[in-house]
């Protein structure tokens, strides 16, 4: 039996941060085996390196090596283009990757990530977090999936209102015949007890003209109390 292969992925660390993470694993017959895990620390990873393994998941959080030194980059203008101009760098070689790759949406996705991680590292370097953000593309407030998700459920929910509308204008139009047909019937029944009112009380000569003329019909009705 082989066991899934497993990592701890450190978005920070320190001096005091292990390459590797130790447990032990104590099996039902009584057997324990140390099993080590190996710590993953993105800030090892340069920007080649993320690429060249196609850890495009890393790139969000490559920004966050630089958190300790974004006021010294706001006001050092040599330091503030060399960060512009790698992630001018980042921006080229991932545009090239997904471009390759055909899937374009995993770039505005990755793109936005960038941004939204970058504006909250340098939230206090105004500077630092606009200049990154147009390197990016501009500011992204929504995700390629998100907008997509939204987009879909947006046109389901007109999809359910017009469904609605549809239905309700269909029961109008079912009840309106239902409705119709209900009272032509009902009105085809009371005709026909009046006219058997009128033959039993020998007044068949007045039949033709109950048939035809709406307002003597409806006086017969009266009269006979129907």
């Amino acid at each position: 039996m082989e066991f899934t292969r497993s990592c701890v992925l450190y978005l920070r660390n320190s001096r005091n941060t292990p390459d590797f993470l130790e447990v032990d694993v104590v099996f039902p017959d009584g057997g324990c085996h140390l099993y080590r895990v190996p710590a993953i620390k993105v800030e090892n990873y340069t920007k080649d390196k993320i690429f060249e393994k196609s850890l495009l998941m890393l790139l969000p959080f490559y920004i966050m090596r630089y958190e300790k030194r974004g006021h010294e980059m706001s006001e050092d203008p040599q330091l503030f283009q060399e960060l512009l101009n790698e992630y001018e760098v980042i921006r080229s070689k991932l545009e090239v990757e997904i471009t390759e790759s055909g899937r374009s949406e995993l770039f505005s996705d990755l793109i936005g990530l960038i941004t939204r991680i970058s504006d909250h590292i340098f939230r206090n370097e105004e500077k630092v977090r606009k200049g990154i953000g147009e390197i990016m593309g501009g500011h992204v407030l929504e995700l390629e999936s998100e907008k997509r998700a939204r987009l879909m459920a947006e046109a389901k929910e007109q999809a359910e209102a017009l469904g609605r509308e549809q239905g309700m204008a269909q029961g109008m139009a079912q009840g309106m015949a239902q409705g119709m047909a209900r009272g032509m019937a009902q009105g085809e029944e009371r005709l026909s007890v009046l006219i058997n009112r009128l033959i039993l009380d020998n007044r068949g000569n007045e039949i033709q003209k109950v048939v035809t003329d709406k307002e003597m019909r409806e006086a017969m009705y009266r009269e006979y109390q129907l």
